[in-house]
C-alpha cells in the first residue's frame, strides 16, 4: 500500500465487500472454539432473563446474520433486526424468513429513525467497539427505550492480554490465511477499546448487571467478554 495514495486501500475495501460472506463461516461455523467463544456474550445477556418474562418489542442494532436470535430466552411480540451491511441483514432475513414476529431493517445504529421510548428491550452483541463516538451512541440507543427498559451489551476485551492473545491464535490466522491483513483490519474496525467503553457504560448507568468470561474476574486482561444489562432510567 502507498501511502501517498489519497484513493482508499484495496485490502479494505476488499474487506468490507466480503464481510457478509466470512462472518458466520468463521465466527460461528467453524472453529469450536472460536464459536464457544463468540457465542459466550450472547448467552451472558440472557443469563437474568427468564422464559417466564416478557419484553414486548425488541430492537437489535448490528444483528448481522441473525445469530443472537436462538439465545433469546424471554417472550416478545415483535423483534426488529438492523444492521448497515445489508448483505448479512439478508442472511438473517433467509435464516428466519418463517417467523412472522422479525422485521428487518438496514439502519445504522448512530442515526436510528425510531421514536422516542418506542421499545423495551435494545440488544448490541459485538458492535459497540465499532462505532465512533460511542458516548453519543449509547444516548441514542437510551432514546429509543422506554423508562425501565433493558440495554443488553456485549463487547469483546479489545485491548486486554488475554483478548489480543485470543485473537493472535484463532481468528487472526484464519483472517492472513485468507490473505487479509489483520492487523491492519482491526486496528481500522475496532476503534474502541474496553476499557474506554467500561468508562462510558459506567458513567451514564448506575442500574446495570455486569459479566465477564471466563473468569468472572471483574478485569479486561483475565477475560474475553464484557457483557452488561442494563436498566435505563
Amino acid at each position: 500500500m502507498n501511502p501517498r495514495d489519497l484513493n482508499e486501500d484495496e485490502v479494505w475495501l476488499r474487506y468490507q465487500n466480503e464481510f457478509a460472506a466470512h462472518y458466520h463461516e468463521v465466527f460461528y461455523e467453524g472453529n469450536s472454539l472460536i464459536r464457544h467463544i463468540q457465542n459466550a456474550g450472547h448467552r451472558l445477556v440472557e443469563r437474568p432473563l427468564t422464559p417466564e418474562m416478557k419484553l414486548g418489542r425488541l430492537l437489535e442494532v448490528g444483528a448481522g446474520a441473525g445469530e443472537h436470535l436462538p439465545h433469546v430466552r424471554h417472550q416478545y411480540d415483535e423483534y426488529v433486526l438492523t444492521d448497515l451491511n445489508t448483505a448479512i441483514l439478508e442472511q438473517a432475513r433467509s435464516r428466519y424468513a418463517s417467523n412472522k414476529r422479525l422485521t428487518f431493517i438496514p439502519m445504522d445504529c448512530r442515526r436510528m429513525d425510531v421514536a422516542d421510548h418506542s421499545f423495551d428491550r435494545l440488544i448490541s452483541i459485538y458492535n459497540l467497539e465499532h462505532v465512533s463516538e460511542p458516548y453519543r451512541v449509547l444516548k441514542e440507543w437510551t432514546r429509543v427505550l422506554k423508562s425501565g427498559g433493558i440495554m443488553s451489551i456485549a463487547i469483546p476485551t479489545e485491548g486486554g492480554l488475554a483478548w489480543n492473545m485470543g485473537r493472535y491464535l484463532t481468528t487472526r490466522r484464519t483472517f492472513m490465511k485468507k490473505g487479509f491483513d489483520w492487523d491492519y483490519i482491526v486496528a481500522r474496525d475496532h476503534v474502541n477499546s474496553c476499557t474506554q467503553l467500561l468508562a462510558f457504560i459506567r458513567h451514564f448507568f448506575s442500574d446495570r448487571d455486569e459479566f465477564w468470561y471466563p473468569t468472572g474476574i471483574p478485569f479486561h486482561h483475565v477475560n474475553l467478554i464484557y457483557a452488561v444489562n442494563i436498566q435505563v432510567p
